[in-house]
């Protein structure tokens, strides 16, 4: 069983703390699936869009703690573009993860934790899009729109302007929401 956990926190890029989060944590890429985005629609959450079938995912914990998540942040992505076979920019890529995990910390760890980790996600589409999902505790997210504009704050509209498509989604089971930002492959201006 030992080996098995150690194999599946390889394919996954980091260290899960228990063999409970090892497997919920690791169902997304058994599946290969990623979930899609919703909207509200009244009580029912509605797909925003769909997406093409995942052809690899990778991702890990990162710390509560800003700095070092960043910080961890941009390295692991920069390390595991190669291994999801993404061509795009690995400069863009690293940003858009800074600043999605920096977001994460502030807006969507409780204040004053140091239990508590976001969880970093990149996979990559069978149309050679790349997914960054930062998953938090937060459940909501009040006013999206406005903050993509940069009417609340600049990193998710510095996320934008790097050429990404920022969404978010609330989880089916447990608590908090996902921030995603797709990048496609093509050649971006930074």
């Amino acid at each position: 069983m030992e080996d098995i956990a150690k194999q599946a926190r390889k394919m996954l890029g980091g260290a899960a703390p228990t063999q409970a989060s090892l497997v919920y944590r690791a169902l997304p890429q058994l599946l290969r699936t990623v979930q899609p985005p919703v909207e509200h629609a009244g009580t029912d959450l509605l797909p925003a869009v769909r997406s093409s079938s995942i052809a690899a995912s990778l991702q890990t914990d990162l710390p509560s703690d800003e700095i070092r998540a960043v910080r961890v942040g941009r390295v692991w992505i920069r390390a595991m573009l190669p291994t999801l076979g993404w061509m795009g920019s690995t400069l863009q890529a690293a940003e858009v993860v800074a600043r999605l995990v920096s977001n994460g910390v502030r807006h969507g760890l409780p204040n004053h934790t140091t239990t508590h980790t976001l969880l970093l996600r990149a996979a990559v589409d069978e149309a050679g899009n790349l997914l960054i999902d930062v998953t938090d505790l937060n459940r909501s997210f009040p006013d999206f729109e406005a903050a993509v504009r940069g009417e609340q704050g600049g990193g998710l509209r510095q996320i934008a302007q790097l050429g990404a498509q920022v969404s978010w989604f609330l989880h089916h089971e447990g608590p908090g929401k996902t921030v995603r930002a797709v990048l496609s492959r093509g050649p971006v201006d930074l």
